[in-house]
């Protein structure tokens, strides 16, 4: 690491004898940058001999910039449901160069969500980008599959109950409710109008109440309501007449009057 960097004092000597012999120790001077994105410096030895005569040396120093950076356990793929794509958030992803000292770049980023869904799923896209002081950018997408919504159903079916003939030809079926219980774009609800088909008479049957609904992500329910038609009452005579008691000549000749 440069942080360690430590040069050595240089000897100088102009290889005489005696008082003639010029010879000492000189110890560097630089000063070492901080940050992690390389560049260099000069380390310089200087000297001046008791003559008033000055040498030196500069030796340049070049450092490289700090490893590189990469995000920590970066996530995969995944599926969630619509409900928790609404709003979904990924998180933040740690990032290092599990470099030292000054050369250490870490932190955290925030991700990114894009795409689009439905009731019917989608396809949405997490990313983290990061930039270091080097301008170094590194980037991760997750891919997020988002499944469909749960199919509705119907509310409060009716039931089979009977009902009387005179009943059933006035009789109009309700709309039926449906819902997924589910919020926001994932919700599906509504109501549908019935289809009846009637197979009675007089003397009772049935009528079929039936409900269909197919949503945007064609996924079809259906519901089917036996309603059993009680036969009409019996009939009974209208004004029915009395006993009465006739004459024998008169009965020979006797003719009823006919019933309604």
């Amino acid at each position: 690491q440069v942080y360690s960097f430590n040069p050595p004092a240089l000897t100088i000597t102009n290889s005489e004898s005696g008082v003639c012999l010029i010879q000492d120790q000189v110890d560097p001077v630089f000063t070492i940058f901080e940050g992690p994105c390389g560049g260099s410096f000069d380390v310089v030895w200087s000297y001046t001999d008791p003559c008033g005569r000055p040498i030196s040396h500069t030796q340049v120093v070049t450092v490289q910039p700090s490893l590189p950076i990469a995000f920590v356990n970066p996530p995969p793929a995944i599926t969630i449901s619509c409900a928790d794509a609404i709003g979904y958030d990924p998180g933040t992803l740690d990032y290092t160069n599990n470099d030292l000292n000054a050369c250490l770049i870490e932190g955290s980023v925030p991700g990114v969500v894009a795409g689009n869904f439905n009731e019917c799923g989608g396809n949405l896209t997490a990313t983290w980008t990061y930039t270091d002081a080097c301008n170094r950018t590194i980037s991760h997408t997750q891919v997020i599959t988002v499944s469909p919504a749960p199919p509705a159903t119907w509310t409060d079916t009716p039931g089979p109950e009977p009902i009387d003939c005179d009943a059933a030809d006035a009789y109009t079926a309700p709309n039926l409710s449906y819902s997924n219980g589910d919020a926001g774009v994932c919700l599906i609800e509504g109501n549908v109008p019935a289809q009846v088909t009637r197979n009675y008479d007089e003397c009772g049957g049935t009528m079929t109440i039936f409900w269909t609904f197919t949503d945007d992500c064609n996924r079809t329910i259906t519901h089917t309501q036996i309603i059993t038609v009680n036969p009409a009452p019996v009939a009974d005579w209208v004004n029915p007449p009395a006993d009465l008691d006739v004459a024998c000549d008169a009965a020979t000749t006797f003719t009823p009057l006919p019933l309604n």
